[in-house]
């Protein structure tokens, strides 16, 4: 016999208690992607076939004092024509990338969403945010040997405000134009630079924290010195390591697509699933070394 304080609970009751998926999900957060909307995309115009686009290099001549031909003591008073010997850099397109998911109508026909709906962006991600790491892993190029050392700070330490300014002066030095050139950096540099009196009070003009629709203007954080800053978990290194910050003008650096995100679909009858995938073939090449700054910093 039950005692006088037995009494039904969600113990024994737990069969007829259900649980309940929400038609919500959790979706993985997304990084700002930026380095392929300000790189330089000019040469993949026209670009149908082939595998590899040279592009030459045009140098600066020398002005030479012309000798009088009327002056006997000077000698000869021809003029010295310029040795040409140019050089080209290659843009390789070896970057074949795709994304792609599978799912079985069983699955499709009984689970609460539509799954492949629910992905489609994830896929286009996947070789948007492939595309950007490949940008970023070249920023730390610039001071490999042979190259111009365009480097300033220590990764993870905080930048300080001359690291900034050098960055800029490397930048005049190499007669870099104005137009087009951005900092990328760490949302910790970015803790960095909030830090630092000149930046908090720079013209408030410059910080439009209004109107943003772009994913581009949604990774703008500010302007710098008159320079667009944007901030973006893309840049290569950790936290507790440091990140590859930079300066840079959009010709530094060069992307050329190929073949853009392409999406094929098709139902395989052999295994009853329909399956999607993402294809897309690009390169990648450093065109001009003197027009980035590595930042080494948080």
């Amino acid at each position: 016999m039950a005692s006088a304080t037995d009494f039904i609970d969600n113990y024994s009751a737990d069969v007829f208690i259900p649980e309940i998926w929400s038609p919500l999900a959790i979706v993985a957060r997304e990084a700002q992607l930026v380095f392929a909307k300000l790189v330089d995309r000019k040469f993949e115009d026209g670009l149908t076939y082939g595998d590899t686009i040279h592009v030459p290099s045009i140098g600066d001549l020398a002005a030479r004092t012309k000798v009088k031909a009327t002056d006997a003591s000077t000698g000869n008073a021809a003029i010295t024509y310029e040795t040409v010997v140019e050089t080209n850099t290659n843009i390789t397109i070896d970057q074949h990338k795709y994304a792609a998911i599978a799912i079985e109508s069983i699955t499709q026909t009984q689970t609460n969403r539509d799954l492949l709906a629910s992905y489609a962006g994830k896929l286009g991600y996947a070789l948007g945010k492939d595309v950007d790491g490949t940008l970023a892993g070249l920023v730390d190029d610039i001071a490999s040997p042979g190259s111009v050392n365009h480097f300033v700070g220590t990764l993870g330490v905080e930048n300080t405000y001359d690291d900034y300014l050098t960055a800029i002066r490397l930048l005049d030095d190499a007669n870099v134009p104005a137009e087009s050139r951005y900092f990328v950096i760490s949302p910790k540099a970015e803790v960095g630079l909030m830090k630092s009196d000149i930046f908090t009070n720079n013209d408030y003009s410059m910080l439009h924290g209004e109107g943003r629709q772009t994913a581009l203007e949604n990774a703008y954080c500010a302007s710098f010195l008159n320079i667009p800053i944007y901030k973006t978990t893309q840049v290569d290194g950790t936290n507790a390591a440091g990140h590859d910050n930079t300066l840079f003008q959009k010709e530094a650096w060069a992307l050329v697509m190929q073949m853009t995100p392409t999406m094929h679909s098709m139902y395989d009858i052999d295994y009853l699933t329909d399956k999607v995938a993402i294809e897309q073939l690009y390169g990648t090449a450093e065109m001009r070394e003197d027009h980035a700054v590595w930042i080494k910093g948080a």
